[in-house]
């Protein structure tokens, strides 16, 4: 199944570098299907990353690598571009972050180097420079450092277009439980040589609670730790930003031609419209505003704590700005008065002086990326990079000075940035400039709204369950182990289980009258239940975009019934790291083969938190349809990637139509024009079960 839009952290990019596209397949059928086989030099690489990830923080353990973790390939040929390889080698030479040592990518050294890191890999004309050069790499750079280069190379080098990385909190589970979990798994291994070896996992269980109910239990938000501390949910933000990493872009990477601009803002509004929806599912209410001009009123314990021990950085409540912040502060002010007067004077600035309008609906794309700070912004040098200043002031965690100055908080890394109510706070506030820009474009009109002839006559949807079921993570990688014994890395497996939220599958069925004949566009969204359509112009930035696809609409009566688990943006379970890597291995021995499908990538919205958790009489909400004509997207959905089995990051084919994302909540609303035939509000309850019960009939 594929995955686009507002949801998607991809695989695979466009790279107009020397080293050619790799098509790692042999094509067979099963049971009719065209079914795609990775062939040997593609398992090669897949076992290669397994194996080089594995317990990242010690020494490498593979014989087979060892003979080059003393140099990196130095035969200037061996790369498309050595001058910026030799930028990096001078750059090591002269001292980078230490191995041992704590690492964010919201310090500017730190990403700096972890940027000429990433092109040091990705200038490697051919597999044999490439993974010598990060078997190096991995023997002697900091650990994560490592992971972000490498990961940023997987997912944008043409060649490795397909390759499954381990799941990230599996990768590094420090950053993903606290360390009561580390501390219980290695008293039990003191005292039981044979745990984590069991065969029953059962007794391979370290003790794991959800640390925002201390961390923030007096403000109520310790109630929603088991969404904001989401293992899956965790994941995908962290997809999503190295997938759109703000210091990567340009014409080499494409990155601008998935409407990246416009994708980063839209994420976050829906990403804030989630979290409002699972707020109000537990009787909390709207998010609080943040303002630079008062204390921080919500502090934040973590209770996390980095492979050497070290704990993140904490924030008390009330938090009061330090003496010097207001340097900061007034630097940051004024990046978002440049902003906002862009947006109010209708215009952009370029580098070169040029003035860009920005009351077209396409200028959305310039106004994201002049907000997000990337590189792609049409003149980062006067508008800066907000999002990259805030998270640092409101860290407290980055002095911009020595490796020994830096003690980063939970919002100084992708992984655990979701944990901290300020997070949401704060993109609340970014999110602002979403809405002034929106509110200078006229409203939709009725020709814009209607599907002339198409009219939805009514949906039914089954009844909403949610539940808590219990989850295991393998979070052996971050323990230590010793190669020099008799058990094998790959037979120890050592579980954190946690109770996460999950719900039953359900379908609906839309029933369309058509007297059009040929294709069309269904959205369905979620969002808080309304006793009128006025407020649907406060409610409408609280909408979750929950579906989109493809019908062919005949004339007459036409009945699509749709499930969750066909849900465009949604993706499953990863398999464990331990069990990939044997089915790696069984492939590359030529046991059976190696499926090349979606069903391990990480690109989407986990399936277990398509819907909030609801309460046990049925929590409220309404459910939104709209079919649209079919509106041609610029580039042919699929025509540049190959949808089988990646994701197409930087393509520029990833969408279905060519439609604003959001639409049609992305505007302000003309009532007198709004309701139109194609549209349909349907009103469902979320009902919050027992585990015990989700089995039994309803």
């Amino acid at each position: 199944m594929q995955r686009l839009g507002c949801w998607l952290v991809v695989l695979g990019t466009v790279l107009s570098i020397c080293h050619g596209t790799y098509v790692p397949i042999t094509q067979a059928k099963v049971d009719g299907l065209p079914v795609k086989y990775a062939d040997k030099e593609f398992l090669v690489k897949q076992k290669f990353f397994f194996e080089i990830l594995r317990h990242l923080h010690q020494p490498i353990a593979f014989e087979e690598y060892l003979p080059y973790t003393a140099r990196w390939v130095t035969d200037p040929s061996k790369y498309t571009n050595y001058t910026e390889v030799a930028e990096f080698i001078q750059t090591y030479e002269q001292g980078v972050l230490k191995k041992g040592q704590i690492f964010t990518i919201y310090n500017y050294w730190y990403a700096k180097q972890t940027v000429q890191l990433y092109r040091f890999f990705e200038n490697a004309i051919d597999w044999d420079t490439y993974y010598k050069n990060v078997v190096w790499a991995r023997a002697n750079l900091n650990e994560g450092m490592f992971l972000s280069a490498l990961t940023l190379s997987v997912l944008h080098r043409k060649d490795l277009q397909g390759i499954v990385l381990p799941a990230i909190y599996e990768i590094h589970p420090h950053l993903f439980f606290d360390g009561d979990v580390f501390q219980d798994a290695t008293n039990k291994r003191a005292l039981d040589p044979n745990y984590g070896f069991y065969a029953n996992k059962r007794n391979n269980l370290a003790l794991a609670n959800y640390t925002a109910w201390f961390a923030t239990q007096f403000y109520g938000e310790g109630s929603l730790s088991y969404f904001t501390e989401d293992v899956g949910l965790n994941s995908y933000y962290y997809y999503f930003m190295m997938d759109y990493a703000p210091f990567l872009g340009g014409d080499k990477l494409g990155l601008k031609n998935d409407r990246r601009g416009e994708l980063y803002l839209y994420m976050y509004q829906q990403l804030l419209a989630r979290y409002y929806l699972e707020r109000s599912s537990n009787g909390l209410g709207p998010i609080q505003e943040l303002t630079w001009e008062a204390p921080i009123s919500t502090g934040y314990y973590s209770m996390l704590r980095y492979w050497n021990g070290v704990p993140f950085r904490s924030r008390e409540a009330n938090f009061l700005w330090r003496p010097y912040d207001p340097i900061k502060l007034n630097g940051l002010k004024a990046y978002e008065e440049r902003v906002r007067q862009a947006i109010d004077l209708g215009y952009v600035v370029t580098r070169d002086g040029q003035r860009i309008s920005l009351r077209q609906p396409e200028a959305i794309d310039i106004v994201g990326n002049l907000v997000s700070g990337s590189v792609d912004s049409v003149n980062v040098d006067y508008y800066k990079m907000i999002e990259t200043s805030a998270r640092m002031i409101l860290a407290q965690g980055d002095y911009y000075g020595s490796p020994s100055e830096v003690w980063p908080g939970v919002l100084m890394h992708y992984e655990t940035s979701m944990r901290d109510p300020v997070f949401y706070q704060f993109y609340q506030r970014l999110l602002g400039f979403y809405s002034d820009f929106k509110s200078y474009l006229p409203p939709y009109t009725v020709d814009e709204l209607q599907f002339k002839g198409v009219e939805i006559k009514g949906v039914s949807v089954e009844k909403l369950f949610t539940y808590f079921e219990p989850f295991d993570v393998d979070i052996s990688n971050g323990l230590g182990f010793n190669y020099g014994g008799e058990h094998s890395t790959w037979n120890f497996s050592v579980y954190a289980r946690k109770q996460r939220l999950n719900h039953k599958p359900f379908s609906y069925v839309l029933n369309i009258s058509s007297q059009y004949a040929g294709k069309g566009v269904v959205r369905m969204y979620m969002g808080p239940k309304m006793h009128s359509l006025s407020q649907l112009q406060y409610m409408k930035k609280l909408f979750v975009e929950m579906d989109q696809y493809m019908v062919d609409l005949v004339v007459g009566d036409n009945q699509i019934k749709r499930n969750t688990r066909d849900f465009y943006y949604d993706i499953r379970d990863r398999t464990t790291y331990s069990e990939l890597y044997m089915r790696i291995m069984k492939a590359y021995k030529g046991e059976e083969p190696f499926v090349l499908d979606m069903s391990e990538v990480h690109c989407g919205w986990p399936d277990r938190l398509l819907l909030p958790k609801g309460q046990p009489n049925g929590y409220p909400l309404s459910f939104f349809f709209i079919v649209t004509p079919f509106y041609t997207p610029k580039v042919p959905q699929f025509s540049t990637f190959d949808a089988t089995y990646t994701c197409g990051t930087g393509s520029g084919s990833k969408y279905i139509d060519a439609l604003p994302f959001g639409f049609p909540f992305d505007r302000e609303i003309n009532f007198s024009s709004f309701a139109t035939k194609n549209m349909h509000f349907t009103d469902v309850l979320v009902y919050h079960v027992d585990g015990n019960q989700t089995n039994e009939s309803h």
